[in-house]
């Protein structure tokens, strides 16, 4: 058995994301304004394309990878067990487009805190995260106690 408490083989997929488009408005508007108007707006149009392109969110039963570069990678994974917290982000433009960040916190000494940044429905995604720490939790027989301030 690996360190986790867990067998390497029972480890399977639950969803992947992948930014959004509609996520970076601005990029876009400059991109094809400056496009038409000055033929400048190409930067911003690759600009959008590769934030879309070069990043992957994927949760599986038993972690969570951000995935960044097309290139050169940087894979970075957080154990669901020690997720602490998952928070969503969504300014008034996010919510009009549908799009938001998920923030998830953890004990992790590396990656205390992920951003899944500009994803479509980001309330699904940051439920599906909770409901997969909580029983990532419960397979580890770990048990969580609330300091409250007094």
């Amino acid at each position: 058995m690996e360190a986790n408490g867990s067998a390497g083989g029972d480890e399977r997929q639950i969803f992947e994301w992948k930014p959004a488009w509609r996520a970076h408005p601005g990029l876009l508007f400059w991109g094809f304004g400056l496009l038409v108007a000055f033929g400048l707006g190409l930067l911003f149009l690759l600009r959008a394309w590769y934030l879309v392109a070069a990043t992957r969110y994927r949760l599986t039963t038993q972690r969570l990878f951000v995935q960044t570069g097309l290139i050169a990678k940087n894979l970075e994974e957080v154990e669901l067990f020690r997720v602490k917290d998952v928070t969503l982000r969504q300014g008034v433009l996010d919510r009009l487009l549908g799009t938001g960040t998920v923030t998830v916190l953890s004990t992790d000494d590396t990656a205390p805190v992920l951003e899944i940044q500009g994803i479509l429905h980001p309330l699904d995604a940051k439920e599906q995260i909770r409901t997969a720490f909580r029983a990532a939790r419960q397979r580890e027989g770990l048990r969580t106690g609330e300091f409250i301030a007094s």
